[in-house]
């Protein structure tokens, strides 16, 4: 199943709120630190979902949180955050890697 991957340059204060309350305790003291320059949000199934995280946090210096509240279960949605330049060359990993529109 292909994961699907949207690109935020400069997100807003909205869009960021949004964001940091969906990850609620689950945001980690790297997504606290990293520059909200960009936002990665890539969705699919459990097991790309964690392997896409491996791959772009080797890739490039981004930050890593699981947005929750997402239906059905099986599907997952992360967001990697971090300047734009790094955040694009996570997607550049992503797609290289795998199946991501």
């Amino acid at each position: 199943m292909a994961m699907n991957a949207h690109l935020v340059v400069k997100p807003t204060e909205a869009c960021r709120r949004i964001i940091e309350r969906r990850m609620g305790s689950r945001k980690d003291e790297a997504m606290e630190k990293a520059s909200w320059g960009a936002v990665l949000l890539v969705q699919g199934p459990v097991a790309e979902i964690l392997a896409a995280v491996d791959v772009a946090t080797k890739a490039s210096s981004v930050a890593a949180g699981e947005i929750v509240g997402n239906c059905p279960q099986q599907i997952n949605t992360i967001a990697f955050v971090g300047a734009v330049a790094d955040v694009k060359l996570a997607l550049a990993a992503l797609k290289e890697w795998g199946d991501v529109r």
